[in-house]
């Protein structure tokens, strides 16, 4: 049990020094070493965790696409009501408690966090119908509506709630882009 938590303590220690290191010298010029020496372990305690950087890297991935996964299957489809007890409402919350891990993985070209998770939103938006253009092109607009939205929401500092955020999330879906930048139709 001792040795169980601290293999816990060690993974997370290194996973906030990562994220730390990725945001300040991003994923590119992260070593192992570098990584070691910040979260103040040995190299050879890195590598009882993780084969490599990019290892490490996929592990952080799996585990949010997991829990973004567990969350759109738990919840129902967002309705027209803006309340955090759907699918995306639960999501917003979430990602508001894993801000920091989220944004570094979503905005590190080294990571595939932000196909993964576009994958995911597809399956809860659903089909497009009667859609005025095409199909695939319409539903490629909306996922990645929602997720340059998120983005950008927990890129902002200070970073509203994700009640906050939801609410405006579920208002500027059912606005034109004139309406949204306060011209008319």
């Amino acid at each position: 049990m001792e040795t169980d938590a601290k293999r816990l303590a060690t993974e997370v220690k290194i996973q906030r020094t990562f994220i730390q290191l990725v945001t300040t010298v991003g994923f590119d010029r992260l070593t192992v070493q570098r990584l070691s020496q910040a979260a103040q372990i040995n190299r050879g305690t890195f590598y009882l965790h993780y084969l490599d950087k990019y290892d490490l890297l996929t592990h952080l991935e799996n585990d949010l696409v997991t829990q973004v996964q567990e969350i759109f299957q738990r919840y129902p489809k967002p309705g027209t009501g803006a309340t955090t007890t759907d699918a995306f409402g639960q999501l917003f919350t979430y990602l508001y408690r894993q801000r920091q891990l989220a944004v570094v993985l979503l905005n590190s070209p080294a990571s595939q966090l932000r196909g993964r998770v576009k994958t995911l939103i597809l399956t809860v938006i659903g089909p497009a119908t009667a859609s005025p253009i095409s199909p695939a092109i319409a539903r490629e607009l909306v996922a990645q509506g929602i997720l340059d939205f998120v983005g950008n929401w927990l890129g902002q500092e200070p970073v509203s709630s994700p009640e906050q955020a939801y609410t405006l999330f579920k208002q500027t879906r059912s606005l034109s882009p004139q309406q949204l930048l306060g011209g008319t139709e």
